[in-house]
This record gives structure tokens, sequence and C-alpha cells, in this order.
């Protein structure tokens, strides 16, 4: 499988999220609005047959970059705000713990999300191959056993060519999840892709010239969009609308979106802490991560007893003010140490926080999206409990052109169609 270097043109050694190196061999294309084959697509490729990846990830602002600096920031935080980021239950230890939750009955995110994708599969992929886009790009891929079944289902819808790009952080589970995708579908019109970064990551690739002129269409499932709050929830969507930093409207067809909105506090807190443990072996592995992380310098011993599983345990609640469940790593005894120059301090049983998961009902949704110029088109909600896949688009769009207006100041317009027709 052949790794893409998406930020400069040599031969290098890149550290992934968990410090491994791996080599990226550079031989990114520079792609105008009239090349027939995405950005990012080798000219050849290492191993025939093989799925090509993108490394994306920027040196100096990428979340994978400052790892370290994320873990010790989150515990200098004061009393009730102190976190450890999530990221580092997404490697591909995490993820393989996290695969085990979704294989028990209680979890019911996963199971109701399979059974409406295949319930609605013909109305969700007649939908996007209508919107005629070129770049599907699927946020947060994991597994992608869900995947396997919406592009097959698209695929026979297409009569055009289209890029599918799977986004996730840990390498090693891009490369595993794609190698399983391809064996699983057999597609005529859509190419497999990989990008190696985070959201943020992804937004500003996609904001790059030559990814720009491509038709998109996001895809975030699994309620993801309800993990982090819902100010960074609007901030991530509006990344995708409006290119980060330089303020454009992106080419954006469609979103994509599965939102998980139940109440029912006893069925949340059986889904999230369940019976069988391996939700508290999941957020507990958060530990091993951060030792792991942070450790293999001059104060390796002290990171080790930090961080010892021994001195913490695992606290979970659905708290409905806030109609969230967070999961907690809380100490069972006061913890100081000095890691890298920098003083903690954490009292016996202070939470510190790792990961939630919100539960938004449509209209929370809609609030969400408006604010960030998109609409709900369409929505397929479960039969069984309030969870929805909805269909977002750009408030304002032009039809003819495919060139999304949403974000275009008054008077704009004309430049911005005239750009269109070139």
């Amino acid at each position: 499988m052949e790794i893409l270097a998406a930020t400069d043109g040599y031969h290098r050694l890149s550290p992934n999220a968990t410090g491994v190196i791996f080599s990226t061999t550079t031989t990114i294309t520079t792609h105008t609005s009239s090349d027939s084959v995405p950005p990012g697509t080798p000219s050849h490729s290492t191993q025939p047959g093989g799925t090509a990846i993108i490394d994306i990830r920027s040196s100096d602002a990428s979340p994978l970059a400052n790892l370290d600096t994320q873990i010790l920031d989150g515990l200098l935080q004061p009393h009730g705000s102190k976190f450890l980021p999530a990221l580092l239950l997404w490697d591909e230890k995490g993820q393989e713990l996290y695969d085990e939750i979704l294989t028990t009955p209680h979890y019911y995110p996963y199971r109701i999300e399979n059974e409406l994708i295949s319930q609605r599969i013909t109305e969700i992929a007649t939908t996007i191959a209508a919107s005629e886009t070129t770049m599907l790009v699927e946020l947060g891929a994991g597994s992608m056993v869900k995947t396997a079944q919406l592009l097959a289902a698209l695929d026979s819808r297409l009569s055009s060519s289209l890029v599918y790009y799977a986004l996730d952080v840990d390498l090693a589970q891009l490369e595993s999840s794609l190698a399983l995708l391809k064996q699983r579908t057999s597609l005529r019109h859509i190419t497999l892709r990989g990008l190696h970064g985070t959201y943020e990551d992804g937004a500003k690739w996609l904001a790059r010239p030559e990814a720009a002129v491509y038709r998109k269409t996001l895809v975030w499932l699994g309620s993801s969009m309800a993990n982090v709050s819902e100010h960074e929830a609007g901030e991530l969507l509006g990344s995708f609308v409006t290119a980060p930093d330089i303020g454009a409207p992106q080419n954006l067809a469609g979103f994509l979106v599965a939102v998980d909105g139940c109440q029912d506090a006893a069925r949340i807190q059986l889904a999230y802490d369940v019976p069988g443990g391996q939700s508290r072996r999941w957020v507990l592995y958060g530990l091993e991560a951060a030792r792991r992380q942070l450790g293999g310098g001059d104060d390796d011993a002290v990171v080790e007893q930090f961080f010892a599983a021994q001195n913490w345990r695992f606290d979970g609640r659905w708290e409905p003010d806030t109609r969230r469940y967070e999961n907690y790593l809380v100490p069972t005894r006061q913890l100081s140490a000095t890691i890298r120059g920098t003083v903690l301090r954490l009292e016996q049983n202070e939470r510190v926080r790792i990961l939630g998961s919100g539960k938004w009902a449509s209209s929370d949704v809609a609030r969400i999206s408006a604010k960030q110029g998109l609409e709900i088109q369409d929505f397929w909600k479960s039969p069984e409990l309030d969870y929805s896949i909805y269909w977002l688009q750009p408030i304002l769009r032009r039809h003819d052109s495919g060139v999304d207006m949403a974000g275009i100041s008054e008077g704009g317009e004309e430049d911005c169609l005239k750009s269109a027709s070139m």
C-alpha cells in the first residue's frame, strides 16, 4: 500500500499518532480543474492493486503533531475542567477495543444505524448520486463496515467516476480497513483512497486548489458529530462548508450525518457502560495510550507511575442537563508528578473527561447546521427510536453550475459565476 505525503516533494520519515515511524514517498501530482483524476491520485503504485493513502497531517497545526502537549495542557486545567484528548482512544488497539463494544446487544447506536442504512440505502444512495458529487469523503472512517453497503448501492447508480476517501487518524487501521473494504466490494465507478489525518487536517486538505474544484459529499456516521460540544460540532461543519483560513465557499454537494437523539437515560447508561465491561476497558485504555505517548524519556518511570491503571477508575454518567453521556477517568488517590518539566497535580476523585456523546434532536441538528450555512434537505429516522441520518446541503447554492454560494457576500455572486464558467 502506497503512502503519499501531501505536504512536500521529497522522501521523509514521519511519526504517526503512536510515535511509530513509517516511510512516506511523495509522488503528488498537481491537478487543475481540467484534470480527470482527483487530487492525491498517485502516478504509480509501489504495490500493484494496493490502495493509496495520502498523508495530510500538518506538521505545525495537526492535533496529531502535538498530542503530547494536549495531554499535559488538559491535565493543567482548573478543577472540574481537566481532560485527556479523545485521540488517545483511536489508535489501532483502541479501535479494536471499541469494536468489541459494537458487538454487544446493549450498544444500540451501532445496531440502529446499521438497520437504518439497510432499510433506507436505496434512498440514501439515490440522493448522493443525484448531487453530482465527484468526491465522497468519510470522516473518521474506522472499520468501514457500513461503508461497503453504501458504496455498493451508490456505485450501481453512478454513470461517471467518483473517488471515495476514507479519513482516519490511525494509519494501521486505515490500511487494514481499506484492504477489507476492497475485498468486500466490486466497484465499477468508485476508486478507493485513504487520508491519514484529523478532521481539521481533512478540511484544510479539501480546501487546497487541486481539491477545491471537485464537488464533494461528506459522510459523518456513528453519531460522531455529537462526540464534541454543539459549538465544536458547528465549527467542524463550518470548516467543510467554508475553506479554513481563506474563507472561500467549498464546492460542497452535501453532508450525510448520523445523529442519535435518544433521551432514555436507562438505555443510554446500558449502552455506554455495557455489563460485560467492554466500555470501561476501552476508556481505561486511554491511560496506556497516554503512557506510551509521553514515555520514552528521562522521566519514563514517573510517567508509568502517574498513569498506572491501579491509580485510576472509570466513571461514566448520563447528564440530562447537557443531554450528554460523559466518560471520565478518575484518580483513586492524590497524584502529583513532573513530566517534561510540567508539574501535574490531581486530587483524589477529581474527574478527568476523555470522551462524551451528545444526544441531539432534529431541531438541534437544524440549529447547529443553519449557523454554518447548511439546512436539512432530507432525513431518514429509525422506527425504533430517535436516531436519524440527515442530508444537509448549503442553504445558498447553484444547481446549474454546481458551485455552492453559501457564505458569498452580496455583490460577489457575479464574480463567482464568471469564474465558474471559465
